[in-house]
This record gives structure tokens, sequence and C-alpha cells, in this order.
């Protein structure tokens, strides 16, 4: 169980802290480097939220996962890259699935066709992940290179999108008025939005 949303560019602080608790099998998965605090603190501190949406995962009011967009600054971004995180207690519990299926649908919305994702060749589960949407693999150096064709978005998309924006912001809202326990949870029950099935990609 827990909730999902859009960060502000106010909380990138909860974004640091996430970080910062990941494990360093973890850590090196996410940066595919050996990687300090005061690393993460720096790149923290370099995010232009501007060009950057982050989807946080939150188990009783704290964040333990995360996927990172980055769009690239032309007028009308077609190209994106995805960063996912997910502390270790939360891994294997389909959190990396649910953020995968919220990141697509907010490129499908803002008319990107091609969502970029470099990993370790080491780092299986998320290779495993992308390839369920049929992800161009490219391996060099240790390193692997994978796209994925994003479709465009429709009525249903930009539905699915505004629910889940909204249960999100009611589940945050709950955690602070009555405490993380009581949060209700109608949208994670099933992990992607009602309304829509998990975004189908270009043939």
């Amino acid at each position: 169980m827990g909730t999902y949303r859009q960060l502000l560019s106010t909380e990138a602080g909860r974004y640091q802290e996430h970080l910062l608790r990941l494990d360093g099998d973890s850590r090196y998965a996410r940066f595919s480097a050996i990687t300090s605090d005061d690393v993460i603190r720096r790149y923290c501190d370099s995010i232009d939220w501007r060009s950057t949406k982050i989807i946080g995962f939150f188990k009783d009011g704290v964040m333990r996962g995360a996927a990172e967009i980055r769009y690239n600054l032309r007028p009308l971004p077609d190209q994106a890259e995805l960063a996912f995180s997910v502390e270790k207690e939360c891994q294997s519990s389909r959190v990396g699935t649910n953020l995968m299926v919220r990141a697509l649908l907010i490129l499908r919305n803002r008319a990107v066709i091609k969502a970029h994702i470099v990993c370790l060749l080491s780092n299986r589960r998320m290779q495993k992940l992308a390839l369920r949407y049929r992800a161009d693999f490219k391996a060099h150096r240790g390193d692997v290179f994978l796209t994925i064709d994003v479709p465009y978005g429709d009525i249903s998309s930009l539905l699915a999108e505004l629910v889940d924006g909204y249960l999100g912001w009611m589940n945050a809202g709950i955690d602070i008025v009555l405490g993380p326990k009581s949060s209700f949870l109608p949208f994670e029950r099933i992990g992607q939005p009602a309304s829509t099935p998990a975004p189908r990609l270009a043939q």
C-alpha cells in the first residue's frame, strides 16, 4: 500500500532525503556509480524544476520511491530521460512498475515520443521492466541503453492523469490532517489508473 503523486519544486528536500536513504547497492543502481551523500546533495541542488518532474511513492507519509523525468529543453519536448529509485524495503512490491506506468502516462500527455533509460548491465530488474514496454535494448561497456516508444495521449490518458493527481493530493491531505496511517487508497489498490489500461506503445 502507498500513495503516488507528483512533487512540487518546494519538496526537493523530500527527494533528497529519499535518495540519501538508499542503500549502497540501490545508490549504485540509480547513479551507475558509487555515490556519496555530498554528491547526492549537489545533484538535488542542481535539479532544474522547469524541465523535471518527479513522481514520488509515499508509504506512511514518507517518500520511499521515485521516478525522475527530465525533458529536453526544446519548445515542444519530444524526448525525455527516466530514472527510478526505490528503497530496499519497498523493492519487489510493484513500486517500480507503478512508477513506470505513471511516468509514461505523463509523457503521453505531453507529446513526448521517446523515453530513454540508462542502467547498469547488472540491473536486470530495470531491464525487465522496460522490456515489458518493448524497449529498444543496446548494451555498451557495462551500461544498457533502453528506449521506449511512447504513444500519443488521448482523452482517456488525460483523464487518468487528472484523476491520479487528484487522488494523490487527497491522500497527502489526509496524511497531514489525520496522520499517515489514515490514508484512503482507492487508486493504489490496483496499481494504475482505473479508467485506462497501462500505456500501449506504438508498434
